[in-house]
This record gives structure tokens, C-alpha cells and sequence, in this order.
């Protein structure tokens, strides 16, 4: 096993960028090698780090340097730890099974999309559409999203499971750190945030009290979080218990629903009038 040399594989060869599908075939073949540390400069190539796995159980150090295609990390394994230095583009962590992510910078939109386990740590914003339709099995642990900005539109749609912590340094709207029309359809998960929102699907979620625990926990993994992307001076800023607030699912006892209404009615207020204004 080569785990103490790095393995260097190139996305442009002679001027031309190296196809998805050869970059992919090149990191699978190195890792069958034995090595476990790849650099990867990349040039647009997509799903950069997904679906590596090691028969030896030793983790998988995958850095990726210059522009990354979609889907980065995408159906991630458990023991990959993929480190962007620089921003990623969309769909990062897709299906995520268990890769641990890093960007240092800014992502697109898609962000863990799917995801049933790993952890996504983000050093910028993130576009819409993140954390949706992720899942959880109660056999393993939460997913996870950290995100040191703001979210884009439609976070946390169909959300089933995981746990995400927006901190609302820098956000992209200092107005709204959750963007527009967030957590529709969500079912299960939690999601720590920090500043100023515009409102959230009340149907679907609800804001409850920070606990103990939950403090307890927060604190610890946002120590952890900062020193990851490089940003450990913000703890003392960030670890202020009143400017943090979470939304959690509503139980389907708790869904509100509208009253429907009856076919009289209709007829009466909405159908009868309009063709008396018609005419």
C-alpha cells in the first residue's frame, strides 16, 4: 500500500481536458494500486471523488485543485475524505453515503442532495436546492451540512433526515441567511441557523428552543467545523447561544391543513362571480 506517497493525477493532458469518464478510471486504477492520498487537478471533470472504496479499510485522501465538474464526491463511501481548495460547482455530495467533503470557497446548487450519511463542510455560501430529499437510518449516523454563509432558495425541500448548521457569516443576503422558501415538504431533520430569515414553510416545519444538549453538541462540532475551513477566530463570535435558532419537521399531527372548500361554495363566491363580472 502506498499510503505515504501521493498519487498526482492530471485533468488536462497536452493542452486538452481529460474526459469525466478517463479521470475517474485513472483514480480508480490508482486506488486499486494502493495508493491512498490522490491529488487531483482537476478542469470541469465531474464526480471527482465518488464511489472509492478500499478493501484495506484505510481512508482515502482525495485533493482536488482547480475547476470541479457537478457532482463532486457523489455517491460517497464511507473512509473518503475529499478536500477542495477552491470553490465547487453543483450537486456536490449527490447520493453522499458517507464521504466527508470539504470546500474551501463557495458552492453551487444541489449541495447534498439525496444524502444519507457523511458530512459536507462548506467555507463560503451554498446555492438552491440545498440539503434536500436527504434520508436517514437510524443505524448510522445523522448527515451532515455546515455551511460558515447563507443558504440559497428552496433549502431543506423534502428534507427527510440529517442535520444542518447554517452560520450566517458573510451570507449572500444579510436580509435572509435561508432563502427563499425553505424546508416545503420537510419531514424529518434539524437545521441551526444563525441571522435574519424571510419566513419558512410553517406546514411542513417549526422553530423550537436551543436545549442544553443541543448547545452542548453545537459548540463542540462548530469548534471543529471552524478549524476545518481555516477560520478558528470566528468561534468566539459564532458561540453567542442567543443569535442561534433551529427548525425542526412537524409531526404529521402537527401538519396544518387548509380547509377545503365545498363545491357550493365555489359555485356560489368564485363561479357565479366571475361570470357576473364577465357580463
Amino acid at each position: 500500500m502506498n499510503d505515504q506517497h501521493i498519487a498526482i493525477i492530471h485533468g488536462r493532458e497536452m493542452g486538452q481536458r481529460v474526459s469525466s469518464r478517463l479521470l475517474e478510471e485513472e483514480i480508480q486504477k490508482v486506488v486499486s494500486s494502493g495508493f491512498r492520498q490522490l491529488n487531483v487537478k482537476a478542469f470541469g471533470q465531474h464526480g471527482i471523488g465518488g464511489r472509492l472504496w478500499s478493501e484495506d479499510k484505510h481512508p482515502i485522501q482525495v485533493t482536488v485543485e482547480g475547476p470541479t465538474g457537478q457532482r463532486l464526491g457523489s455517491m460517497g463511501f464511507p473512509g473518503t475524505h475529499i478536500e477542495v481548495r477552491g470553490p465547487a460547482s453543483d450537486d456536490v455530495g449527490w447520493l453522499n453515503a458517507g464521504a466527508e467533503i470539504v470546500i474551501h470557497g463557495n458552492a453551487g446548487n444541489g449541495i447534498a442532495n439525496g444524502m444519507a450519511q457523511g458530512k459536507i463542510q462548506v467555507a463560503g455560501n451554498i446555492g438552491a436546492r440545498g440539503m434536500t430529499m436527504t434520508k436517514f437510518n437510524p443505524r448510522f449516523t445523522n448527515p451532515e451540512l455546515w455551511v460558515l454563509g447563507s443558504v440559497g432558495d428552496y433549502f431543506g425541500e423534502f428534507m427527510a433526515g440529517g442535520v444542518a448548521v447554517i452560520c450566517g457569516v458573510d451570507p449572500q443576503n444579510s436580509d435572509n441567511v435561508l432563502g427563499h422558501r425553505p424546508f416545503v415538504g420537510m419531514v424529518g431533520g434539524r437545521a441551526f441557523f444563525r441571522g435574519p430569515h424571510k419566513g419558512y414553510s410553517q406546514t411542513d416545519a417549526k422553530l423550537v428552543a436551543v436545549t442544553d444538549d443541543d448547545w452542548d453538541w453545537l459548540t463542540a462540532n462548530l469548534k471543529q467545523f471552524l478549524e476545518t475551513v481555516k477560520k478558528p477566530d470566528l468561534f468566539d463570535t459564532l458561540a453567542d447561544r442567543e443569535q442561534w435558532q433551529v427548525i425542526t419537521a412537524r409531526t404529521p399531527q402537527e401538519k396544518i391543513s387548509s380547509k377545503r372548500r365545498s363545491m357550493e361554495t365555489f359555485h356560489r363566491d368564485v363561479w357565479e362571480a366571475e361570470l357576473a363580472r364577465a357580463a
